[in-house]
């Protein structure tokens, strides 16, 4: 059900920008056929291809997840929302022993990204090599101690203290331990 959610608005989006199955599926290097199927909702997306695709569209996973996931539930004064893991749309099987999993909606670009990042042991995100993101990411070890590797160095964040990684510092998290860790990532917008 979900992914025929994620199809459609994939199609409304290439066809607000009148762009056709095979412009769209040429710019992000995909086949016509393989777009067609994710617009259908019969085929996951590799995440660097859904990634591409929402920058293309001038937008980001965490809004095209916000968008067609149920709403929030509210009360007065308060809402409820289950999140979302980015890692459940995708197909890239190196993410599986990882979740990222979006807190909280994003409906405009400037809206921060509040992230749930859960490693099992010795996995590490991204899988392979390093990412960066045009924006500071704010970050909280809420359970095990997380390994923050940049090239040179790493820093090694305890269970309960906060780090910060400077935009455009090539990164990735890494759980050496052999129990599951959880952290908290806050990106000042939109980017993933």
């Amino acid at each position: 059900m979900q992914r025929q959610r994620i199809g459609q608005f994939l199609r409304h989006l290439r066809e607000c920008h009148e762009w056709s199955l095979s412009d769209v599926a040429q710019r992000v290097g995909i086949s016509k056929a393989l777009l067609a199927l994710a617009e259908q909702g019969q085929r996951r997306l590799p995440l660097e291809v859904l990634r591409s695709l929402t920058a293309l569209y001038g937008t980001s996973i965490a809004a095209l997840v916000s968008t067609t996931y149920p709403d929030p539930r509210s009360a007065r004064g308060g809402q409820c929302w289950k999140g979302v893991d980015f890692f459940s749309m995708v197909t890239t099987r190196a993410v599986r022993r990882t979740a990222l999993r979006l807190l909280r909606p994003v409906h405009q670009p400037e809206d921060p990204e509040w992230l749930e990042l859960c490693l099992e042991a010795g996995a590490q995100l991204p899988p392979q090599g390093y990412w960066s993101f045009p924006v500071p990411t704010d970050g909280i070890a809420i359970e095990g101690n997380l390994l923050v590797e940049m090239p040179g160095d790493e820093l090694l964040v305890r269970s309960g203290e906060s780090f910060r990684i400077q935009a455009e510092q090539l990164h990735r998290y890494r759980n050496y331990l052999t129990k599951p860790i959880r952290a908290v990532l806050i990106l000042p917008q939109a980017v993933l």
